[in-house]
């Protein structure tokens, strides 16, 4: 019985972290978001810390996915994120919920490898 309980909770904290810390593969980083036009930008870095806003885009953020992801339902959409974690949550709820996430930007980083199409 113990044996259970304790590779049930190893199972528990692996998926915790696969969904936070590991890329999502198929998702390339975009480099230009003016380029992209027919394509929605759901902007989910939080309200407080955006500096820079970008005009085009809708400001969801990561906590209010759940409420709000139905506006892209039959879109293609770019998420643009203030950090890795954001980005990796975001496109993973996003793909669940069946949305086409077709891109990503993470603020402050530019792409480094977009030969492996990861996020």
């Amino acid at each position: 019985m113990l044996v259970i309980s304790v590779a049930l909770i190893f199972l528990i904290i692996s998926v915790y972290f696969y969904n936070r810390y590991v890329p999502v593969l198929g998702v390339p980083c975009v480099k230009n978001l003016e380029l992209i036009s027919p394509v929605k930008i759901v902007d989910v870095r939080d309200y407080n810390y955006v500096d820079e806003p970008v005009p085009v885009a809708v400001n969801i953020p990561v906590a209010y996915l759940q409420r709000n992801y139905q506006q892209f339902k039959n879109e293609k959409v770019i998420v643009l994120a203030s950090s890795h974690l954001e980005k990796n949550i975001s496109v993973r709820y996003l793909k669940k919920k069946g949305i086409e996430v077709i891109g990503y930007r993470v603020i402050g980083n530019n792409c480094k490898c977009p030969k492996l199409k990861m996020v």
